[in-house]
């Protein structure tokens, strides 16, 4: 049945507009993963994890999968790491290839089309190498101009070992 009260325009675009903030603010975000080392740089673009049902493609069948193999699927977009793009040997753990690299994966996700599916993007930093700083350098400037709005967190996910290995027993000469 219809409205017995035209609804005016005014209203209807506010309400489309909500529903629209209210799915973004739902929308899980994807995730580029940087894992910077001493020797090397590695960028990963992930897709937000969704469950093994709701993908078609998917290997894992819901009757024989396991829960923890129904519970996430994790797609990988674009995966790169500074040998990719042409540096090698001690090069590839230097601040401009990781750099280079940054700006190749942002131009790679705009050349790609993946800049219009991703509503949200949680930037996941690992590691202590110079490409930790490259990166967020180059989102900052303006190769990143394209993805920096849609950026919602910034992850620091480095593992710290607390205490370590017991410590070898100390030499004693003499």
């Amino acid at each position: 049945m219809l409205d017995a009260a035209p609804r005016d325009a005014a209203s209807l675009l506010t309400d489309t507009h909500s529903r629209t903030l209210a799915t973004l603010a739902d929308a899980k975000p994807h995730r580029l993963h940087v894992l910077a080392t001493k020797h090397n740089t590695h960028i990963t673009l992930v897709q937000p994890p969704r469950s093994a049902a709701a993908t078609l493609t998917s290997a894992v069948s819901t009757t024989t999968a396991s829960a923890a193999q129904q519970k996430k699927v994790v797609d990988v977009l674009l995966s790169l790491s500074a040998g990719n793009i042409g540096f090698r040997k001690a090069g590839r753990g230097s601040y401009d290839a990781a750099y280079q690299l940054a700006a190749f994966v942002l131009k790679q996700i705009q050349e790609k089309g993946l800049a219009r599916d991703i509503v949200k993007l949680e930037v996941v930093l690992r590691g202590f190498g110079a490409g930790r700083e490259a990166v967020t350098k180059a989102l900052l400037g303006s190769e990143g101009r394209g993805v920096r709005g849609r950026i919602s967190a910034v992850v620091d996910a480095t593992r710290l070992k607390l205490g370590g290995p017991r410590a070898r027993k100390p030499r004693r000469l003499g």
